[in-house]
C-alpha cells in the first residue's frame, strides 16, 4: 500500500533530517530548504500534508503555504515556527488558511497526532477536485437562498458595529445581532447562520470558548473575528481550537470585510453541499478541565446546547 505523502520545508537541514526520520515509517517524506523545489514537488505529486517553517531566508512560511493553497487546494497546510509573531499568525489565517499553527519546540507525539489527523482528512477529501469545488460555488450562488439565505450573526456589545454592518451589507445579506450570550443562544436555535462576526470579548468577558464550541457543533459556520488583536497566542488558539476563517482588525474596514464575507459564504455553501469538506475544519472537543473554569454565563450558554447538533 502506498504511503501518504508529506513535505517539510525549513531552513535548518538538521531539523529536516529529524522530521524525516520521525515520519518515514508512516509517510513518504519529502524535505527541502527551497520553496521553488517544494512547489515543483507539490505540482507533480498528490501531497496530503505540507509543513512549513515561518522564518526562512527567501520567503516567509505564510507565503509558501498561500502558494500551496493555490496550487494544491486539497493539501492540508501546517505552519511550524519558533516564535509567535502576531502578523505571521494573522497571515497564516487570512492568506494560508492553515489547519494548525505549531510552535517550536514541539512534542513529537503531539506533532504525530496532528499530522496523522491532517493526513486522514486529506485522504478523505482528495476526490473533491478544485474544479468541482468551483462548480459547486457557482451553483451555490444561484441557490444561495435555499442553502443558508446568507444569514450573518453579529455578536458584539457595540450596537454601532451591528448598524454599520447591517447598513452596508443589507442588500446582500440578512444581518442579525446579539449583544449578549442569551440573545445569541436564542438566535442560534431559531436560525441557520452561515457566518458569524464576533469579537473575542463580549461585555468584558473572553468568549473565545464560544467560538471553539460553535465550530464543534456546526463545522460549516464561518467565523470572522473582528477585534483589536494584541495577543499572538490567542490567535493561535483561535486557529487550532476554533478554525476561524478570517481575523479582521478593529475598527471595521468595510472593503476588506466585503471580500471576506463573499469568500466566507462561498466556503460555507461548499461545505453545505459537500459535507465531507467540513472535516478540513476539524476542532478538538473542549477538555472538561478547561470548561470547569468557565464563568456562570458561559456555562449557561453551553447548557442550552448540551447534546445539540445542527442538522437543519
Amino acid at each position: 500500500m502506498q504511503k501518504p505523502k508529506i513535505a517539510f520545508i525549513d531552513d535548518e537541514p538538521r531539523i529536516l533530517r529529524s522530521l524525516k526520520m520521525h515520519f518515514r515509517q508512516s509517510h513518504d517524506v519529502f524535505i527541502t530548504t527551497d520553496a521553488t523545489e517544494l512547489m515543483e514537488y507539490v505540482s507533480q505529486n498528490e501531497v496530503q500534508v505540507v509543513i512549513s517553517d515561518q522564518r526562512m531566508p527567501d520567503k516567509q512560511g505564510t507565503e509558501v503555504l498561500s502558494d500551496i493553497k493555490a496550487a494544491s487546494p486539497n493539501t492540508i497546510r501546517i505552519l511550524l515556527t519558533g516564535y509567535a509573531d502576531l502578523n505571521a499568525v494573522m497571515d497564516s489565517v487570512n492568506e494560508g488558511e492553515i489547519y494548525r499553527y505549531i510552535t517550536k519546540p514541539w512534542q513529537n507525539d503531539e506533532l504525530k497526532k496532528i499530522v496523522n489527523k491532517a493526513t486522514e482528512i486529506a485522504q478523505k477529501t482528495q476526490e473533491i477536485t478544485q474544479n468541482s469545488m468551483e462548480k459547486n460555488a457557482t451553483q451555490n450562488h444561484a441557490d444561495s437562498g435555499t442553502v443558508s439565505n446568507r444569514n450573518i450573526l453579529v455578536l458584539d456589545d457595540d450596537e454601532s458595529v451591528y448598524q454599520q454592518i447591517k447598513s452596508h451589507f443589507k442588500s446582500a445579506y440578512t444581518v442579525s445581532w446579539a449583544s449578549n450570550l442569551e440573545q445569541a443562544a436564542k438566535l442560534l436555535q431559531k436560525k441557520r447562520f452561515g457566518v458569524t462576526i464576533t469579537d473575542s470579548t463580549l461585555n468584558k468577558e473572553n468568549i473565545t470558548p464560544i467560538v471553539y464550541a460553535l465550530k464543534n457543533i456546526q463545522p460549516d459556520l464561518m467565523v470572522l473575528m473582528l477585534t483589536e488583536f494584541k495577543d499572538a497566542h490567542m490567535v493561535i488558539d483561535l486557529i487550532n481550537k476554533g478554525q476561524v476563517y478570517r481575523c479582521l482588525p478593529r475598527p471595521t474596514n468595510l472593503s476588506i470585510m466585503s471580500i471576506s464575507l463573499d469568500r466566507a459564504f462561498d466556503h460555507h455553501e461548499r461545505l453545505v453541499q459537500q459535507p465531507i469538506l467540513a472535516a478540513r475544519h476539524h476542532v478538538e472537543e473542549m477538555p472538561e478541565s478547561e470548561a470547569f473554569n468557565f464563568s456562570e454565563r458561559l456555562k449557561g450558554f453551553f447548557a442550552k446546547f448540551r447534546g445539540w447538533r445542527i442538522s437543519r
